[in-house]
């Protein structure tokens, strides 16, 4: 899993990330064509919305999620699912870059302010910009994490947790009774996943919108 996620270096990377971070692009992480996506959801959402993203790592997407609601001023619920015990695992044994840089992020945290709990490093960024009030961080495997919602309840789901094959179409099976109609679910890492997103979409004859690393499924309203 760690040579697929070392294969690009993410499109705000830096050699030292600081502990002082300005926006969501000072924080970790491959947040890829959700940059874009983010901002389009919370355009469309009205309050009482409830969005869910699946994979957390060191909270730059969820940084971006939760400044993008409180700059909307809409009354949005965000719940950013991992299982994080592993995230620093995953990191700290990496060989190659960029995730030798997210170890010394990790470090420097972990240095500064005696902070070693995974979930006080994801919450870090979120605590210096004043978003924390923003995101609701829960612990639990995918393949669970449906399990969580009733149906019909979601107005947008983000996967982007393990990219092995059939976990996504699993979620996609999962989590599509869980959307409202007019509702999206979407992901990342369209390489990784676009088998198990064709799959789904062809087995429940549903259009699929795919962007340069994404793909978005939108619930009719009919």
């Amino acid at each position: 899993m760690n040579e697929l996620l070392n294969r690009f270096l993410p499109q705000h990377y830096k050699e030292r990330y600081t502990l002082e971070p300005k926006s969501f692009k000072d924080v970790p992480g491959w947040i890829n064509d959700a940059e874009g996506i983010y901002p389009q959801m919370v355009r469309e959402a009205k309050d009482g919305y409830h969005f869910v993203e699946i994979g957390t790592l060191l909270g730059q997407s969820a940084t971006h999620m939760a400044q993008l609601i409180k700059d909307s001023g809409k009354d949005i619920k965000f719940d950013s699912i991992d299982l994080f015990w592993t995230i620093k695992h995953h990191i700290q044994v990496a060989k190659t870059e960029p995730l030798k840089t997210f170890k010394l992020y990790i470090d420097d945290i972990e240095k500064k302010w005696g902070i070693a709990r995974i979930m006080e490093i994801v919450q870090h960024p979120l605590r210096v910009l004043g978003l924390l009030d923003y995101v609701n961080f829960i612990t639990c495997d995918e393949k669970y994490a449906h399990k969580l919602y009733n149906d019909d309840s979601l107005d947008f789901v983000w996967i982007d947790g393990d990219h092995e094959k059939d976990i996504v179409y699993n979620d996609l099976i999962n989590f599509w009774p869980k959307i409202k109609k007019g509702g999206t679910i979407g992901g990342d890492d369209i390489e990784y996943v676009k088998s198990d997103v064709i799959r789904f979409t062809e087995e429940y004859g549903l259009s699929v919108e795919f962007g340069y690393n994404s793909f978005l499924i939108k619930k009719d309203l009919i």
